[in-house]
């Protein structure tokens, strides 16, 4: 240590220093093979656990275990060779396996024009690593969730003008084979008959898939008839025991990625309550707040534990901590990821009379929001 601390300041109060700092700290020598580790501070091995004896005279790529197919490990090597300064980050494990980041900063040191070693100095950088990772993910999450609604939108329209087209016109062809029939024919009218019913049953088949893949058209007010639709559809579905109520403003959303998005939490919500909180009333309501749109969708069912709805409130959805609302079974992270995506806010409202609330306000000027990363990992 005494080449490496030439300097007026006492060899001991800097190496008393290096052990007092909180950075891991190591030293090789590449006049001997394989450069090992000659020296490192007291911090390296409160933090990878390893004892001083165990690292001494071993490479730096023990702490990479098997992990070696890391592209930062070429890059380090080609600077040691070269004797020159190199950053790079790497896939470390402690002694216990646990993995980190380790962000290394590694420097050369002459004596008397010859190199004689290399200092380096690790910094754990694992939380703003996985941050990276995380928003990585949910930015897949993001375009595959996009995608997925592009293509709902795309087959929808092809189902409803490809196929809802070609149905129609073997309709026209069959009802024309009937009328025929009946003149000509009369003992195979009836069958014509029938083979027009089922194309009329095919064609409102077609129809109805077509509408669940793409609810929402291409007019500015198609968010409201989409809505009004849901309700309707909802109605329809043999739960006698439930009232749907819809109050629906002829509220103007130009934006259909937006409606799209908003149609979907509104669709969720609502089968949330039914699947799970078996209400007797579902009110779905839809209108303009000031600078915002408002959608709610509220029951009267056995609503949330509260500690739930607090914690969807309270914490914002960051990639840092994987969202447990994921595992929860009620589909909440998506209704969540949803809003976030178009730069709305969701917020799950318990009310004194029982049931729940969910209740989502876009800003007329929103254009979705990036998910915080660094921020909270720096």
């Amino acid at each position: 240590m005494n080449a490496l601390l030439s300097t007026d300041t006492h060899p001991d109060i800097l190496t008393r220093a290096l052990h007092a700092a909180h950075s891991v700290v190591l030293l090789t020598d590449p006049r001997q093979e394989d450069n090992p580790i000659v020296w490192v501070n007291d911090h390296f091995c409160r933090f990878t656990g390893y004892r001083r004896e165990e690292v001494l005279g071993q490479n730096c790529r023990f702490l990479q275990g098997t992990d070696r197919n890391q592209s930062q490990r070429t890059l380090l090597r080609e600077h040691l060779e070269r004797g020159e300064p190199a950053s790079v980050t790497l896939r470390n494990y402690k002694k216990d396996g646990t993995l980190f980041y380790n962000e290394l900063y590694v420097s050369p040191v002459y004596e008397e024009g010859e190199l004689a070693y290399f200092i380096g100095v690790q910094n754990d950088v694992t939380a703003r690593e996985e941050a990276r990772r995380l928003q990585a993910e949910r930015e897949r999450e993001r375009e595959v969730m996009e995608a997925i609604e592009h293509e709902r939108e795309r087959f929808g329209m092809d189902l409803h003008d490809g196929l809802g087209q070609v149905l129609a016109g073997v309709r026209m062809m069959a009802d024309v084979l009937g009328r025929e029939l009946e003149v000509h024919a009369p003992a195979h009218a009836a069958s014509a008959q029938r083979i027009n019913a089922l194309l009329a049953n095919a064609q409102e088949e077609a129809r109805r898939v077509a509408r669940g893949l793409n609810p929402v058209d291409t007019a500015p007010e198609g968010l409201c008839n989409a809505l009004q639709g849901l309700a309707h559809q909802v109605r329809l579905s043999g739960l006698e025991a439930v009232t749907v109520e819809a109050h629906i403003e002829p509220v103007v959303l130009q934006d259909r990625r937006h409606a799209r998005h908003l149609y979907r939490i509104a669709q969720e919500a609502i089968g949330n309550a039914l699947q799970h909180a078996q209400p007797r009333r579902v009110t779905l309501a839809f209108q303009s707040e000031g600078d915002a749109i408002r959608l709610d969708v509220s029951d009267d069912g056995a609503g949330l534990p509260e500690d739930l709805a607090e914690w969807i409130n309270r914490t914002p959805l960051q990639v840092t901590s994987p969202d447990p609302l994921s595992k929860s079974g009620l589909g909440l992270f998506g209704m969540r990821f949803r809003a976030e995506l178009i730069g709305a806010t969701l917020r799950i409202r318990c009310p004194p009379e029982g049931g729940t609330m969910v209740q989502v306000r876009l800003p007329r000027n929103a254009k979705g929001k990036a998910f915080p990363t660094l921020e909270a990992a720096e």
